[in-house]
């Protein structure tokens, strides 16, 4: 009974700490076409419809084709969630089937998983959203001087700044209705997704 409730607390302490990490579209290239990752972490693909993400072999990367690769993760068109099970420690390579010739492709570096935060203390929520104006950032000082970036549906970029202190206003007023896309930090990126009404 006691293995069976540590191995039950295990499960849902690795859980907490894994993270889904967004991957959005800029034209015909990937936001991020190299993003590094912890085992057990999850990719959202959010895309236009014209773009997938087919996972390939690094021969065919290094060619700009679209074999699949055999076991590889796909999502359909405008995208999808790639689970952890398609996502083992290495390296994972992977084209828009539609514009891999163009070089429309990206990497997804797993790394073993540590069963800690890159910064336990790092903290940061966003609120409220949805938004009319303004979008709140509530930060610890471990966030202070992060930069930060928010993008439309295509990919294109409407703000950006860096945190500098524990809330940071972004105003968007001048933005259209609709979803946006908040990364904060630099070599480790959280995304949060934003509605402006």
């Amino acid at each position: 009974m006691k293995l069976k409730l540590t191995l039950l607390l295990l499960t849902i302490s690795i859980a907490a700490f894994c993270k889904t990490w967004t991957v959005i579209n800029s034209g015909s290239s990937f936001s991020l076409n190299s993003i590094t990752i912890e085992e057990g972490d999850s990719v959202l693909f959010v895309l236009q419809n014209s773009h997938d993400a087919r996972e390939v072999s690094q021969a065919t990367w290094n060619n700009n084709a679209s074999t699949a690769l055999s076991g590889g993760f796909q999502t359909p068109a405008a995208g999808g969630l790639v689970l952890p099970a398609k996502l083992g420690v290495g390296t994972h390579y992977y084209v828009c089937t539609p514009h891999a010739g163009g070089g429309m492709k990206g990497q997804i570096i797993v790394q073993a998983a540590t069963g800690l935060l890159e910064n336990a203390s790092y903290s940061l929520s966003v609120y409220p959203n949805p938004a009319a104006d303004l979008v709140v950032m509530k930060a610890n000082k471990y966030a202070m001087g992060s930069a930060y970036a928010m993008y439309d549906l295509t990919g294109r970029q409407v703000v950006a700044g860096k945190i500098m202190n524990e809330s940071t206003g972004i105003d968007i007023s001048q933005l259209q209705s609709g979803l946006y896309f908040l990364q904060v930090g630099t070599n480790t990126k959280q995304t949060f997704k934003v509605v402006k009404d």
